[in-house]
């Protein structure tokens, strides 16, 4: 009998086997991709779910501790005495440091130092100025904010250029260095009572300061150099640590202001924090002056000046980012 010979596969079937077999195994990759992806989608909504709940309980903490904070102070009052100053002054002080970018605190802080100067009045004058407390805290929230600021500096001159400048100074990307009106973020202004006067405006130096005395003109450039900072102080009150202050910003490309552009009168006091008391200018330029230092002994007055980036909105008047606001109106930062 002839042996039978088992005929070869054909190649056709070959073929389909290893569709076969691809096909098993896109399925199954399939498969592992969309759970993999499931699971990643999920990671991404729990992070965000958290995040939500993290933000909403901040902001219901943040509402309560107000609420607290600021119902002794402006609610109804039980009994016919007043709080005492010292309660007083703790609350202010509490509501200043956790919602000064928020809130206008002034009024606040202005009626706590009005009892406190007080009760300074009926004691010796070579006692500690209780006002003081106040003061420093004052001065913390001024150099917190002036920080913040310089970080939206940080911020917008990155997105402008790759080229990082200081705090101090910046140069707009003109076409050429040379071209470039040079202006600070930032200008440290020292006042002496005991020096004489100058004759013609005093300018700041390479570094962002500049020294003057009591009564004397005061130019300062804005960072990108379209306006000039007209400023002069004058009548300090050594006891209550305030200073008079005119400003009036100009255009640059004029000699002097003219006598149209606005003329800004004010006292300055060391409640006077940068977020709050600030200038805006039409161009989208905005300046703020606050005390740096006081010293009754030498008669010298230090003041901060400081720029904001161009087109900034402050906490209170937006709660988003000024950068996207700029960028969903479609305008350029320039």
């Amino acid at each position: 009998m002839a042996e039978e010979q088992t005929a070869p596969p054909r190649p056709k079937s070959r073929i389909l086997e290893w569709l076969e077999v691809l096909a098993k195994l896109v399925g199954a990759s399939a498969v592992l991709v969309v759970a993999l992806f499931a699971n990643s989608l999920q990671s991404r909504l729990t992070g965000v779910s958290i995040q939500s709940q993290r933000e909403q309980a901040e902001s219901q903490l943040r509402a309560s501790m107000f609420n607290s904070l600021i119902s002794p102070i402006a609610g109804p009052q039980t009994g016919d005495k007043p709080m005492p100053a010292d309660r007083e002054v703790i609350l202010t002080e509490l509501l200043a440091l956790n919602f000064n970018e928020n809130f206008e605190m002034k009024p606040l802080m202005e009626d706590a130092i009005k009892r406190l100067a007080a009760e300074r009045n009926a004691k010796p004058k070579d006692s500690e100025d209780p006002r003081e407390a106040l003061w420093s805290i004052a001065r913390r929230i001024a150099e917190r904010q002036k920080a913040a600021i310089g970080r939206e500096w940080s911020a917008s001159e990155s997105a402008k250029s790759s080229s990082m400048f200081s705090l101090g100074s910046i140069l707009p990307p003109w076409k050429s260095a040379a071209d470039a009106p040079k202006g600070c973020q930032v200008y440290y202004l020292n006042l002496d009572a005991r020096t004489k006067r100058h004759a013609e405006p005093v300018s700041a130096d390479a570094d962002c300061q500049a020294a003057a005395a009591i009564r004397d003109i005061v130019d300062l450039k804005s960072p990108d150099g379209n306006y000039t900072l007209r400023m002069v102080a004058a009548d300090p009150n050594w006891e209550d640590q305030t200073i008079r202050v005119s400003a009036q910003p100009f255009l640059s490309n004029q000699t002097n202001p003219k006598p149209t552009d606005t003329q800004y009168n004010f006292t300055l006091t060391w409640i006077d924090l940068p977020l709050t008391d600030n200038t805006l200018l039409p161009d989208g330029n905005r300046y703020a002056a606050y005390i740096r230092s006081f010293y009754n002994d030498f008669k010298t007055v230090s003041v901060t000046i400081m720029w904001f980036p161009k087109g900034y909105f402050t906490p209170r008047e937006r709660p988003l980012n000024y950068n996207e606001v700029q960028e969903l109106l479609g305008r350029k930062q320039q």
